[in-house]
């Protein structure tokens, strides 16, 4: 369903010739009259869809309230008792009534269909509470600086979308994020899945793992852990008895000649919607991007880059003409 805005279009002509001596030309309709004037358009097949967009373009994108009406055709196509029943809370509104911040749910609805209020993947059991995350892999994806917080956790399904193009969130704000490389959203190779595998482990990100959790490193991988070999290897990638399992010693002995999917170096750009800096432009920013296996990048006080090794752990970004910012 799609709610239209040519009647609104001409609702504001009106209005704007009939009461210009009256108010300022600014003033905006008020929401009684915009609603009064809505249209519903219903399509069964994307094809129709699209071609009544193309037409009626200009039209649609015409009017101070267009984004409104988006919001609302998402809404009435996904069915609003369908989006009370993804959220599981029908109390909390989509859109912060104090601050007009759009909640996690909308930014999931509009990102992946599914309007729920977590961004990890799969379904998780918080003491008999099931939490629904996302399910499938998403067309495009999502990174949050509150990951850097550890407000939540983004799961692959987000972090590895179809396409690369991914939505950063601040804790106020929204931009976009992409590249022209596909193979970074290829299936990730057996010794990224490691890698990442051994990251988990490494709550501290020191670059390594207690040896006591080489087992459990090992089993969680579906590597042959017997309890004896676990020793043996424990020994081979200790040598010198410290206690402690490196990365690069791990990945070499179990996956040496295993191919990396994920490029060494790739460009990305970045679009935030909010005019910045010199002369107050909207534009978008370039950045060359280096990772290193095994080697954090430095992040402290570059929000940007913190938000950006959520996905990538070992990123080093050069921007051209200037870093940006997702605030």
């Amino acid at each position: 369903m799609l709610w239209t805005g040519r009647d609104v279009a001409e609702l504001l002509d009106e209005q704007e010739e009939q009461s210009a001596s009256k108010r300022p030309r600014h003033c905006l309709v008020d929401v009684d009259s915009l609603h009064s004037c809505l249209t519903v358009e219903s399509f069964t097949s994307e094809k129709t869809l699209s071609a009544f967009l193309e037409e009626q373009w200009q039209d649609l994108m015409g009017t101070k309230y267009d984004i409104l009406a988006f919001l609302y055709s998402v809404v009435l196509t996904k069915g609003p008792n369908n989006i009370i029943s993804e959220r599981g809370d029908a109390e909390e509104s989509l859109i912060d009534p104090v601050h007009g911040h759009g909640s996690q749910s909308l930014i999931n609805l509009l990102l992946t269909g599914a309007a729920t209020q977590n961004v990890f993947d799969g379904t998780k059991d918080l003491c008999g509470l099931q939490l629904e995350g996302i399910h499938s892999q998403g067309t495009v994806g999502f990174l949050s600086y509150l990951e850097c917080l550890r407000y939540l956790e983004v799961g692959r399904n987000l972090k590895a979308p179809v396409w690369p193009v991914w939505v950063l969130g601040s804790e106020t704000h929204l931009t976009v994020l992409f590249s022209r490389q596909l193979s970074l959203v290829s299936s990730p190779s057996p010794r990224e899945v490691a890698s990442d595998t051994f990251t988990k482990l490494d709550t501290d990100s020191s670059g390594f793992i207690s040896s006591d959790r080489l087992g459990q490193l090992m089993g969680e991988l579906e590597l042959f852990s017997d309890e004896a070999y676990v020793e043996i290897m424990k020994t081979k990638l200790d040598p010198d008895n410290l206690g402690i399992i490196l990365l690069p010693q791990f990945l070499d002995e179990f996956y040496p000649d295993c191919i990396l999917t994920t490029p060494d170096t790739f460009t990305l750009f970045h679009y935030n919607g909010l005019a910045r800096g010199e002369g107050k432009q909207v534009k978008f920013l370039q950045g060359e991007a280096v990772t290193l296996e095994g080697v954090s990048g430095s992040a402290d006080g570059n929000a940007m880059l913190q938000t950006l090794q959520t996905k990538w752990k070992s990123l080093a970004v050069d921007w051209v003409g200037g870093s940006p910012s997702i605030n």
